[in-house]
């Protein structure tokens, strides 16, 4: 059962569209994520919340103990961009990719812009073709 107090949206969120909260519902689902946060436009997602009054997920590439996700959603083309992605415990950043990929709708495109990882989205575009490496 995926727990609904993971998930909270910015202030200046009104409605929820059905794709983020998919999405987000399937990022909840992943244990070690404890905070989802729907923005316009982009979600967060992470095991750690900032400490800076705005109660952030935190997404820091190269820190230590961080499990998280950024991505860039966008409705009208209907595409999803994995923006940030990072973590320091083996085999959760296949698991985000995977609940990504699995709660987008079937026509939608799932993309990475900017490929710094030394293979590691080669590896998933093997695994999911869906998913597109520019």
């Amino acid at each position: 059962m995926v727990s609904k107090d993971k998930i909270s949206k910015s202030n200046n969120v009104k409605k929820i569209h059905p794709v983020y909260q998919q999405i987000s519902e399937n990022l909840a689902a992943i244990d070690v994520i404890r905070y989802i946060k729907i923005y316009n436009e982009s979600i967060k997602a992470s095991n750690l919340l900032s400490e800076n009054g705005k109660k952030e997920p935190v997404i820091k590439l190269g820190d230590e103990n961080i499990v998280g996700v950024e991505l860039l959603v966008d409705i009208p083309n209907k595409t999803i961009q994995f923006y940030s992605i990072t973590s320091s415990v083996k085999g959760y950043g296949e698991k985000i990719v995977s609940s990504v990929v699995n709660s987008a709708p079937k026509d939608w495109e799932i993309v990475v812009v900017m490929d710094w990882s030394m293979g590691f989205w080669q590896v998933m575009a093997d695994r999911y073709p869906r998913l597109s490496v520019l």
